[in-house]
């Protein structure tokens, strides 16, 4: 089991050691929030909600991100008990791990991998699988590995190359081929949860010729199912990150002889972090790949050269340290660069991509250590490896907090790679959503300076400036993303929505049909259209947008309300009325519906229905001036004087230069006899209208009262 943890030779002890560092070092993630593109797999998924959804997961292809069924299944059932709790996504996330931990030590014991616990052990705490177990969306590396390691652990129940007839038969001589519909069926599961399962069945042939130096046909035959659903997964993955992610243009347009570049460095770059994980970032900087640089063919050259030499030295040294080799080469390879994946934007490398590669690189080290110490448990062996794992543990303890929430996510990232344009976007997106804008337009020119072709950061920088209210400079933002991608709906969109508080509703009409035209599906485009065509007068095209917005997102209190004001301008009253009903009924606390319903009710004489409405839009909105107003006119009608005058005198405190609110104020405190607050409220009514005669004769009126 281990000679040099002694202690860790009873298996359940050994198992719940692994889990008890696992569970430790991963503790501060329990208090982590969502980063990132958790948004588009969890919090703002419309997928997870109901059965409808579930079946989208699964038959339709496009119907989220990546066509991982099973990781978007599991967060469908976790949103049924979590809901959008994090914690519990956190605790799940940490478990599976836990167990892949587990499963990697019996599977590394079954193989008889001298220190398998210590490998198992190095792999539950090492720094760079922080990134697989604390981002949630994160969480197809962790099924993917644990459906891996089950398919593999059934292969090797069915097939174990240390035998000597190699098939675990029964009793009876009979081959267990149930045993391999199991390790079948994981391995599905696996590539259901992300096709970097692929590599599988070339790990299972590796292992077999480090194990007997040879791959026997039988074996290889056992593999094709293995390879082929491999190859049409892969073949899936690869359309999908053109066409759904977005994994297509200049930034992955390299020869094959760049790849190669681009794989040799990022080959050493994940050995030279594991053996010295520091600094851990989440963006790495992105290198210049330019194969008119001599130096840049080293990388390649000397990991082949290590291949080979490994190779020419197999009968010395044995074949695990170039089974290790190439199994870490091997399960690296769908991330190498050789094929189009949508972080190459970023960066080259990442540490989600070694979550199980990693572990070709730590058994060459446990296996070393084990080899080293032979039968010998010194104390002083003790002490180095519990000295290197307190060391992995506490670094992995520091980095989890780093994951906490966007903010903390992206200035680590900055503080430690000052050049990652996407960590500057990304935080002032995140420090314009606790409103400080200042502070994220500093980001987004940031962004800009180091990539200039960003459409979203001009994007971003225009919605920053309309919440400053610097709506010109602005618009110029905003056309310039337009110019680097003309089918950019956002931008259309914001575009829009700038150009109408501008007053230039004739060109924003023209943005939002673009923004329709690029994203039909947008709720808001359709709402916002509809109001600006209410603007220019063009009421019939404007309640189809309001309509159109309605069906797209049916819980649009808004649309309701707005085709109500439409209908009411257009004197259909009892129409209005239905549609701000219907506004109430989805948005019972929303003043604008209840005071515009109050409204249409009061020409129908419906006057105390009026006045309820009128008194919640009140209760909901305290400063509601218009509904103070119109409140007290309805009041007057019902004979109410004394509570009128309350909601008048609200009215024009809240409205100092309110003239109608002064002007009625005075007409009921005239009606009252109190002439001195009616003559006060007549003088500010002719200091804001002096051209209104009525309030010139009751203030006449009034004085000679007083007289």
């Amino acid at each position: 089991m281990s000679k040099v943890f002694p202690y860790f030779k009873t298996p359940w002890i050994a198992g719940a050691g692994l889990v008890f560092m696992c569970c430790v070092v991963f503790a501060p993630l329990l208090e982590n929030s969502f980063i990132w593109d958790d948004d588009s797999y969890l919090t703002n998924n419309p997928l997870l909600n109901d059965i409808d959804g579930l079946k989208r997961i699964w038959f339709d292809l496009l119907a989220t991100p990546q066509y991982y069924p099973l990781v978007f299944t599991s967060f469908w059932i976790e949103h049924k008990v979590w809901s959008l709790d994090p914690l519990g996504y956190h605790v799940d996330n940490v478990i599976l791990h836990c167990i892949n931990t587990v499963l990697l030590w019996r599977i590394l014991s079954l193989l008889q991998v001298k220190g398998s616990w210590l490998a198992a052990a190095i792999f539950a705490i090492h720094p760079v699988q922080v990134e697989s177990v604390a981002w949630i969306a994160e969480r197809k590396n962790l099924l993917s590995g644990f459906f891996s390691f089950l398919s593999f652990y059934f292969f090797l129940k069915f097939y174990n190359p240390d035998k000597p007839l190699n098939f675990n038969e029964d009793q009876n001589g009979e081959r267990p081929w149930f045993i391999y519909g199991v390790s079948l069926f994981f391995f599905i599961c696996a590539l259901w949860s992300k096709t970097v399962a692929s590599t599988l069945p070339a790990v299972i042939l590796l292992i077999h010729w480090w194990k007997q130096n040879c791959i026997r046909k039988k074996i290889f035959l056992m593999m094709i199912p293995y390879f082929t659903l491999g190859f049409v997964f892969s073949i899936i993955t690869i359309r999908l990150e053109k066409s759904g992610v977005g994994a297509i243009g200049p930034e992955w347009d390299f020869s094959i002889l760049d790849r190669l570049l681009i794989a040799g460095r990022a080959l050493w770059f994940y050995i030279g972090k594991l053996v010295w994980p520091n600094p851990v970032i989440f963006t790495y900087p992105r290198w210049n790949i330019d194969d008119s640089i001599w130096s840049q063919y080293i990388y390649p050259f000397t990991f082949l050269l290590l291949i080979f030499f490994l190779w020419h030295w197999r009968k010395k040294i044995g074949r695990g340290p170039l089974t290790s080799i190439l199994f870490f080469a091997g399960s690296l390879f769908p991330a190498l660069g050789f094929f189009n994946v949508y972080p190459m934007r970023y960066s080259f490398v990442a540490d989600h991509f070694q979550y199980l590669a990693c572990i070709g690189i730590i058994v060459i080290f446990s296996n070393g250590v084990d080899t080293i110490t032979g039968n010998k448990k010194s104390l002083a062996s003790f002490i180095l490896l519990a000295a290197l794992l307190i060391t992995l543990g506490k670094l992995t303890w520091n980095q989890g907090p780093v994951y906490k929430n966007e903010l903390s996510l992206w200035k680590d990232t900055i503080k430690k790679n000052p050049d990652a344009w996407i960590a500057h976007n990304n935080l002032g997106i995140a420090l314009a959503a606790e409103h400080k804008n200042e502070e994220a337009i500093s980001h987004y020119i940031m962004t800009i300076k180091l990539k200039p072709t960003h459409t979203k950061a001009y994007n971003n920088l225009g919605i920053a400036l309309v919440a400053e209210g610097k709506n010109a400079e602005a618009i110029s933002h905003f056309k310039k993303a337009i110019k680097l991608n003309p089918d950019s709906a956002d931008a259309h969109f914001n575009l829009g929505s700038a150009l109408v508080t501008e007053g230039e509703n004739e060109d924003a009409i023209s943005h939002y049909k673009m923004a329709i035209k690029l994203n039909p599906d947008s709720a808001d485009a359709h709402f916002n259209l509809g109001s600006a065509l209410v603007a220019d007068g063009k009421n019939e095209e404007a309640i189809s947008h309001y309509k159109i917005a309605i069906k797209l997102n049916p819980d649009s209190a808004d649309a309701y309300n707005y085709i109500g004001a439409v209908l009411f301008s257009e004197r259909k009253i009892e129409e209005a009325i239905s549609q701000y009903k219907m506004a109430i009924k989805i948005k019972p606390d929303y003043a604008n519906a209840h005071f515009n319903l109050g409204f249409a009710l009061f020409p129908l004489n419906k006057t105390e229905e009026a006045i309820s409405h009128l008194k919640m839009a009140i209760k909901i909105k305290p400063d509601y001036v218009d509904a103070h107003f119109n409140l007290g006119n309805a009041l007057v009608s019902e004979g109410k004087n004394e509570e009128a005058i309350s909601n008048y005198k609200i009215a024009v405190k809240l409205e100092p230069d309110f003239a109608n609110a002064h002007y009625n104020l005075g007409l009921v405190l005239f009606q009252e006899g109190k002439m001195t607050e009616a003559v006060h409220h007549f003088r500010e009514t002719l200091r804001l209208r002096p051209d209104l005669i009525a309030a010139q004769r009751y203030l006449k009126s009034a004085l000679l009262r007083l007289q």
